[in-house]
């Protein structure tokens, strides 16, 4: 990557930051999120090994009604996107008809899955109702997939969605995976089916210490992580587009090799998330807990969470209160890493790459 294109693009990104973190500090309004993600549901089908949505169970989600009024809401705000997780999504019977009411009030919208419940019938409504992106995960090839989603007919499942997606010429169609010591030797071989399956995108993260996750040894050494990143450099401009997803932020040494502009944790800038029983947080993978909690769309409206909420994030308050960060010569170029990631100390990848370095030789 152009290092002269990487520090145009990081100025640029600082700026706007800087902005919005200017404008709640002297009490201005603050832009609306690009986007914002809808935590749906907690039910899943499968019984994945690194889940994160098993941290939480509710007695409630919201009900259709409550959810189509907030969607009314982040229209009228001009939010730019309206994108549904879980869970799976799909078990909820509402769900098209969810995002056919964002798409007519002129959000763009987006689907993450596993795909297995998504049927010729389901991608004829997708499409129908313009939705604009479906992400379908797959976690290594045919047997390792299966293994760890717990279903024997998961894969398959998952690449019969892609293809009737496909072929109805959805606008983005990409493949998701979370990267663990099981399935990191299969990157390549996954590189090659999924470009079979006609797949064009391909997101790639690593294991949140959440859920299954926080107790499973499921995160990369830095050895390991080495190899995921040269795997990435090596391939990045084949089929499918490989790009490493928002819990893998400031890369070290890697970073300017890899990315054309740096990724920053979006809560409270760009983006945020509306939990299963309407609390609004920071993301979807982040505890949804009293202390996470920005305020609830059945308590007051979003608008209003939006603009008071998120200081926290918008002030940077982790530069100051984390010892190792404020002190970090390089804490404007990750500004603090992954929220998430913090829970298994593993937010600094830049720290994690340099306790697994070899010593000198000679």
């Amino acid at each position: 990557m152009s290092r002269i294109s990487y520090a145009l693009n990081k100025l640029r990104t600082d700026y706007y930051l800087s902005g919005i973190s200017e404008r709640f500090r002297s009490g201005k309004s603050v832009p609306p999120p690009s986007y914002v993600l809808w935590d749906c549901t907690r039910r899943c089908n499968l019984h994945c090994a690194h889940c994160g949505a098993t941290k939480e169970t509710y007695p409630a989600e919201l009900s259709t009604g409550q959810i189509l009024r907030t969607v009314d809401e982040l229209a009228a705000m001009k939010t730019g996107m309206f994108a549904v997780t879980g869970g799976e999504p799909l078990l909820r019977k509402d769900l098209l008809e969810v995002l056919a009411h964002a798409r007519m009030r002129g959000l763009k919208t987006g689907i993450a899955t596993n795909g297995f419940l998504l049927d010729e019938a389901i991608a004829d409504r997708i499409r129908d109702i313009g939705v604009y992106s479906v992400q379908i995960s797959f976690d290594g090839t045919e047997p390792t997939h299966n293994r760890i989603r717990g279903n024997p007919h998961s894969f398959e499942k998952a690449a019969q969605a892609a293809g009737h997606l496909l072929r109805r010429r959805l606008p983005v169609l990409s493949a998701a995976t979370t990267v663990t010591p099981q399935n990191l030797g299969e990157l390549d071989a996954m590189r090659v089916l999924l470009a079979g399956l006609g797949i064009g995108m391909w997101r790639l993260t690593v294991v949140m210490p959440i859920g299954r996750a926080e107790t499973a040894d499921l995160s990369l050494d830095a050895v390991q992580m080495e190899s995921l990143f040269a795997f990435v450099k090596d391939h990045r401009r084949g089929m499918p587009r490989i790009y490493l997803g928002e819990n893998l932020t400031y890369l070290g040494e890697w970073e300017t090799r890899l990315r054309r502009a740096p990724v920053i944790c979006p809560v409270g800038f760009l983006a945020c998330c509306i939990g299963v029983d309407g609390h609004v947080r920071g993301c979807p993978e982040m505890p949804d807990t009293p202390e996470n909690r920005e305020g609830s769309v059945l308590e007051k409206p979003f608008a209003d969470i939006w603009q008071s909420g998120f200081g926290r994030y918008r002030m940077r308050e982790i530069l100051a209160t984390d010892p190792d960060c404020s002190a970090c010569g390089w804490k404007h170029d990750c500004f603090g890493g992954c929220w998430v990631m913090r829970a298994g100390d593993l937010h600094c990848i830049r720290r994690r790459l340099h306790a697994g370095a070899l010593p000198p030789t000679g």
